[in-house]
C-alpha cells in the first residue's frame, strides 16, 4: 500500500508540474482564426454593402470606423453576427471564411495620414 501511495503522490506532483508549465504557455497563445484573403475581402466588403456605412476603406461614416480598430477576429465575427448598435444583424448569412477575408481586408488598410503632413491643411489658419 505504501508503494502505491508514493506512486500516486509522484504522479500528482508530475501532473501539477506539467500543468504549471503548460497553462502560462497556453494562455499566451492567440486563438486560431482562418487566414483571410485581402482581395476577396475587399470585394465582399463592397458586395455585402459594408461600404455604404463604413466607407470603401473602412474609415467610418454612418457606421463605425473599422480600419485600425484593434478588435480580434472573434470579436469581429460576434459583432457581425449579433451587433449591439444600429448595424443590421447578419446572423450566419456570411460564412466564417468570408468574414476572415473581410477582416483581412480591414486589417490591411493603412492608417490615415497625420493631418500635419497634409500641405493643404497646413495652409488653413
Amino acid at each position: 500500500m505504501r508503494g502505491s501511495q508514493v506512486k500516486r503522490i509522484f504522479a500528482l506532483a508530475l501532473l501539477g508540474t506539467l500543468l504549471g508549465v503548460s497553462v502560462p504557455v497556453l494562455q499566451g497563445q492567440a486563438p486560431q482564426r482562418p487566414t483571410g484573403n485581402v482581395e476577396n475581402g475587399k470585394k465582399q466588403f463592397a458586395a455585402r454593402g459594408c461600404v455604404s456605412c463604413h466607407s470603401y476603406s473602412g474609415q467610418g461614416g454612418a457606421g463605425a470606423r473599422l480600419a485600425q480598430n484593434p478588435i480580434t477576429f472573434q470579436t469581429f465575427v460576434s459583432y457581425v453576427r449579433k451587433p449591439k448598435g444600429t448595424m443590421p444583424p447578419f446572423g450566419n448569412q456570411i460564412p466564417e471564411a468570408e468574414l476572415a477575408d473581410i477582416y483581412a481586408y480591414i486589417k490591411s488598410v493603412p492608417p490615415s495620414p497625420d493631418p500635419k503632413t497634409i500641405p493643404l491643411l497646413n495652409q488653413i489658419d
